[in-house]
């Protein structure tokens, strides 16, 4: 390192001449390079001593956590120097371009002046690229390392986790305990003597044990009074304001604050009071409490923000009263059962607790999670159960929708409850501990995300609102229309909506860390791999590709939802345009999850168009129909000849179109059966869309009366009831002709025009409700049918007789 900073010290004392004055700056200041220089070479050390004895010590978590810590830190101060100097060499690039080449061979020499320039910019180059490749160099190692560091956590994490202990079963455990209490609480009783001694010896002092009694007052006033007053506060202004979506969620986000803060404050409050009379074993203690209350006090304030079993007009969770008031006590009872096992666990590390201890203990904790998760999830199953029964066929297509959620969660969770009871049964208790602690998170993971969703969901478009105070601000400054207004509020609150998604995706990996990979390890690393053509899959990387297409399915069908109930019925678009935007977002969603997935397999696009060629000659043949369908509803989605909502006429049939899917079409008939047509009979044959063109239908009446009748006062009595229904459009003009005149008979036909040609129908129906007794009022008589007689006749006249016959 001397060396270089000498030579660097050389070249700035030659770059300081004359013949340099017009050089830019930022080439010609060595002092700034020096520092980096000096900078790159103390990375370079601490690089070193970052990764002594990595892959030859086994070093705990702690050791590897605070290293992994500071290579960020490294990496910042790396690209910091390389964002200097590279600059640098651009300016000292630049100044030797303005020098010219060197003169070859036969040419005259260069100027004495400017082959000194050039000598000295050259060495000062080749010093700046050599630190500007040892950064480079640098980065790559510090990637290494930091990647090193988080496979060797993984590794200690993989160890633990696999490493079989001792059965709850196995009696030998509980008479080693038995053996060990003694000991573990002879410990324990010496370090709370130590403790009761530092305590004694500051409550000497007055005003120490005043500062004590105040915190303790405090505290109690945070639990008690405090807390009932603000959760009071909350319910007053609720009442107060408009009742609104908003309310609701409003104060359940208050809720949840109010019983998370209020614990928290109460117990940093007696920490506060007490920390320089704690021993570091108990100070220690009072942190693992606060952590403990904390998530404790997270889950008993969103089961009662969700919940609600107080004011179910209040519930933000689409449950019934019955399951609300089973499920009611299970958050505040798996939050103490999983801060008690934490408190155990870290209790026991703290005042080196002995192994049998340890065990037997962390055994009995876990017993308590899973048998109190477990009678939640029964006790939901059972309420949901006899809920659905009692309703019967109440249930509709909506609901079922609704349960889908309910019951792909609790599979989830009754998999991962049996996975840790067995795992507990044959002594995997890391297995068991880490399988109940991530079950308990992502419960209240989503707990959490589902409240917020609520509350963003409730919040913009409120806030947006044409009627309210922030909406009229913005919408007289911009200039926004009402329609648009509300647009931004729902998308405002779909970007939102996306960003606590993925917050509570990430937050659900993060206890995960290092052990998400090492779960699916044991997968992974099998010897059996699937060989399509060049690629090579296991069956780790296929369940990844499933969970991913999966994942990217629900992601698609999420979207479409939201576009569907939230931000397209606010733009003002028919039905059609919004069913086709809305399958054609489907149908985008379902190709990046196929591409994703086998990205995520290993397939690049030219394995996939090899793969899809070996295939085409089944697709020819044996799917030729459904590839005919599915590019039919391409077409009927792009072309928009027959849309949701209109009403068609397919030979004799006729209905209502309610969904245009991949394959078929589905089409509500008259009396409410369903027709299912595939989407090719649609492109290829003839098909009469009644309300395809304009919106306005005509109706035609015929009435054939009477030949003695006057036709004037037929024609204004059905001119004058046709007129006066409110339903007949004034433009185009009804109108009535005197359409034929036959077999005694005069023929009236009238036409006028509905808004519709659903109400048709029925508005002529009417109409002829009121023609027909106005008839008879009038003495008008509709014209019998008489039948008609043909007589045959000679093909010669007959001619009269004139006389007798000779």
């Amino acid at each position: 390192m001397i060396a270089r900073i000498a030579l660097l010290l050389l070249a700035w004392l030659a770059l300081a001449t004359p013949s340099l004055a017009q050089a830019p700056t930022a080439a010609a200041n060595p002092d700034s390079v020096q520092g980096q220089a000096a900078a790159m070479d103390q990375a370079e050390a601490d690089l070193r001593t970052l990764g002594q004895g990595l892959h030859t010590k086994r070093l705990d978590d702690d050791e590897l956590k605070s290293r992994l810590a500071a290579v960020d830190p490294m990496q910042a101060k790396i690209a910091a120097a390389l964002s200097v100097l590279t600059p640098k060499l651009g300016d000292i690039d630049a100044r030797l371009a303005q020098l010219g080449p060197p003169p070859g061979p036969g040419q005259p020499a260069e100027d004495a002046d400017n082959a000194s320039t050039r000598a000295r910019l050259t060495h000062f180059r080749a010093q700046v690229d050599a630190e500007i490749k040892q950064g480079k160099l640098l980065t790559v190692e510090t990637s290494q390392l930091a990647k090193s560091l988080a496979d060797k956590l993984r590794g200690n994490f993989a160890a633990r986790l696999w490493t079989q202990s001792r059965s709850i079963a196995d009696p030998t455990l509980w008479r080693d305990f038995a053996a060990a209490a003694p000991a573990d609480l002879g410990r324990l009783q010496s370090a709370l003597t130590e403790q009761s001694r530092l305590l004694a010896a500051s409550a000497k002092s007055p005003p120490q044990v005043v500062y004590w009694i105040l915190a303790g007052v405090l505290s109690l006033f945070l639990l008690g009074p405090a807390r009932v007053w603000l959760n009071r506060l909350g319910a007053r202004r609720a009442a107060a304001a408009p009742a609104t979506d908003l309310r609701r969620s409003a104060l359940a986000f208050w809720r949840l604050l109010v019983a998370t803060s209020t614990p928290v404050l109460a117990a940093l409050v007696l920490r506060g009071a007490f920390t320089e009379t704690l021993t570091p074993a108990f100070n220690d203690a009072a942190g693992l409490v606060i952590r403990v209350v904390v998530f404790a006090s997270l889950l008993q304030g969103l089961g009662r923000a969700i919940l609600s079993p107080r004011h179910p007009n209040l519930r933000l969770a689409p449950l019934p009263d019955d399951v609300v008031a089973r499920l009611a006590p299970f958050p505040v009872l798996i939050g103490a059962t999983a801060g008690l096992a934490f408190l155990v666990a870290g209790v026991n590390s703290i005042f080196a607790a002995s192994l049998p201890t340890s065990i037997a203990s962390d055994c009995l904790t876990l017993l308590g999670e899973i048998a109190t998760v477990g009678g939640a999830l029964a006790m939901v199953g059972r309420a949901r159960h006899a809920h659905l029964t009692s309703n019967g066929d109440a249930a509709t297509q909506d609901g079922a929708r609704l349960r889908l959620p309910w019951i792909l969660a609790a599979l989830a969770a009754w998999l991962a409850l049996a996975a840790a009871l067995v795992a507990l049964l044959t002594g995997f208790l890391a297995m068991s501990s880490f399988l109940m602690k991530e079950t308990i998170w992502i419960g209240a993971v989503l707990a959490l995300t589902f409240l917020l969703l609520r509350l963003a969901d409730d919040l913009f478009p409120a806030l947006l609102s044409p009627d309210g105070a922030v909406g009229r601000a913005v919408k007289t400054g911009i200039g926004l229309s009402d329609s648009a207004l509300e647009q931004i509020g729902v998308l405002l609150s779909g970007v939102v909506r996306l960003g606590l998604l993925l917050f509570g995706w990430v937050t659900i990996l993060a206890p995960f860390g290092a052990s998400a990979d090492d779960i699916v390890g044991r997968v992974t690393t099998t010897s059996w791999v699937l060989h399509v053509g060049q690629v090579d899959i296991s069956p780790g990387a296929i369940l990844g590709g499933v969970a991913l297409f999966v994942a990217g399915l629900m992601a698609t069908r999420a979207v479409r939802n939201w576009l569907e109930s939230r931000y397209l019925p606010k733009t003002g678009m028919d039905v059609g345009v919004r069913t086709s935007l809305a399958a054609a977002v489907s149908y985008a969603g379902v190709i990046v999850a196929i591409l994703l997935a086998f990205a995520y397999l290993g397939l690049s696009f030219s394995q996939i168009a090899l793969f899809a060629s070996a295939l085409s000659v089944g697709i020819g043949f044996g799917l030729q129909a459904i590839i005919n369908n599915f590019v039919s509803g391409l077409i009927l989605l792009a072309e928009r000849p027959i849309k949701v909502g209109d009403w068609i006429a397919i030979g004799d049939l006729e209905g209502d179109v309610k969904a245009i899917n991949i394959r078929a079409t589905e089409i509500e008939m008259m009396d409410r059966s369903k027709l299912i047509v595939p989407n090719s009979d649609l492109i290829s044959k003839t098909v009469r869309n009644v309300t395809h063109g304009a919106i306005a239908a005509r109706l035609r009446i015929i009435l054939r009366t009477d030949a003695n009748i006057d036709p004037s006062d037929m024609r204004d009595l059905m001119l004058g009831r046709i007129k006066a229904h409110p339903e007949i459009l004034a433009a185009p003009a009804p109108a009535v002709f005197l359409s034929d005149v036959r077999d005694g008979a005069l023929e009236f036909t009238a036409f006028a025009y509905v808004a519709s040609a659903r109400v048709a129908y029925r508005v002529k129906s009417e109409l002829l409700f009121q023609i027909v007794p106005d008839m008879k009022i009038k003495g008008i008589a509709l014209a019998s049918s008489t039948p008609v007689v043909n007589i045959g006749l000679p093909d010669h006249l007959i001619e009269p007789e004139t006389g007798q016959p000779t």
